[in-house]
């Protein structure tokens, strides 16, 4: 819903992850932020079977919020994936003598799994 000029939910909700996160702890965030949705999105499924008339506008303003949460959810889980295989590989280039050592930060993430949501 546009309602000061721009969709400003869907251009400022991000998930920006601990840098220092472990896959735990990012798979636990992605829990949350789905369940938030999943609740969120069952009390607006009672309120429409309400027989109350329903605010439109709010209804699509709470709607945008659940894809909002649901982007945030899968990025999280997005990056906690990155950061498994990442912990593979350095494993496996620690584990091989003479190989090359990759880097010792591991990647922040892109912007691929905002992009599906």
């Amino acid at each position: 819903m546009n309602l000061f000029g721009e969709r400003w939910l869907s251009r400022n909700a991000d998930y920006y992850a601990d840098p220092n996160a472990s896959p735990h702890d990012l798979l636990s965030d992605a829990t949350e932020w789905l369940q938030y949705a999943r609740h969120t999105t069952r009390l607006l499924a009672d309120l429409i079977n309400e027989e109350e008339p329903l605010d439109h506008r709010h209804l699509s303003i709470s709607l945008e919020g659940i894809a909002a949460m649901t982007a945030m959810g899968i990025r999280c889980a997005a990056l906690a994936q990155g950061r498994l295989q990442w912990m593979e590989l350095e494993k496996t280039m620690t584990s091989q003598p003479g190989e090359a050592h990759p880097p010792e930060t591991p990647p922040s993430g892109g912007s691929a799994a905002s992009d599906q949501a």
